[in-house]
């Protein structure tokens, strides 16, 4: 009678904790909802995904309505996987902190938080099945400047390469080095290298590009980045940073989305 009696007691307990945070679950739920319906209508909306995901993942260990939610030691590091509540076939990364966009000067300080490597590592989030034959090496990452952007929270576009970038990179293989950023002469103003290497734990892209390009580092709010992993005719396996920023040029063509191709139909 003892066992029978000590079980219940824990069902009831258990159950009065659930009963507990029930309303604020309910909450959650409903703040999504009302986010998702909204269409992305206001530039705080994915901000109040990412909060969201966070609260609903620490109470139930959900990160609904996330793919996944990654808390890190520094608060700036952690970052949630979704998908564009506007767009179901986009899949973004984005920190937990309020990081407006690459614009941050928090991002190029000393031990910065490198979104790039984070979202590379979280790749397979981004690959549909029906893309499940696609080489690590076809994948893609793009962050949009301020002024293209829906959103005021960094977002960094998961997928694959566009065929437009995929000949542009081809294109112009001969004259991109990895020793410093190139300018391709595009009328578009990019400006491109090349980094051998199997990930990007050792290269931050924000800071090559702030580093590399002529005048971003003071003018990142209007800088448009794209990372594309490549292997090389003897097999080189790396990356190739494109950049350009869009005070020069007005043209529209070249932003994340036209980077990026969500499905990964190579």
């Amino acid at each position: 009678m003892s066992h029978v009696f000590g079980h219940d007691w824990l069902i009831s307990r258990n159950s009065k904790s659930r009963m507990k945070y029930r309303p604020v679950v309910l909450s959650i739920s409903l703040v999504i909802a009302v986010i998702i319906m909204s269409s992305f209508a206001s530039r705080s909306a994915l901000g109040l995904v990412v909060e969201a995901c966070e609260i609903n993942s620490t109470l139930t260990g959900s990160p609904y309505p996330c793919l996944k939610v990654v808390q890190a030691q520094d608060p700036l590091s952690a970052y949630v996987v979704l998908r564009e509540p506007a767009d179901k076939e986009r899949t973004i990364l984005a920190p937990l902190a309020d990081v407006p966009g690459i614009e941050d000067p928090r991002l190029l300080a000393a031990g910065a938080p490198n979104y790039f490597d984070a979202a590379w590592k979280e790749r397979t989030a981004a690959i549909s099945l029906r893309a499940g034959k696609v080489s690590p090496q076809d994948f893609a990452l793009a962050i949009n400047p301020a002024s293209w952007r829906t959103q005021d929270r960094l977002h960094v576009h998961m997928g694959c390469e566009t065929p437009r970038f995929r000949a542009l990179l081809k294109t112009h293989a001969a004259e991109i080095g990895s020793v410093r950023f190139t300018n391709l002469r595009t009328n578009a103003g990019w400006w491109a290298t090349f980094h051998a290497a199997d990930d990007l734990s050792n290269l931050n892209p924000l800071t090559a590009v702030a580093d590399g390009v002529d005048g971003a580092r003071s003018n990142m709010e209007n800088v448009v980045v794209g990372v594309f992993g490549s292997t090389l005719p003897d097999g080189q396996h790396g990356f190739y940073i494109l950049a350009r920023i869009i005070g020069a040029n007005k043209s529209h063509g070249g932003s994340a989305e036209d980077m990026i191709d969500p499905k990964c139909q190579l």
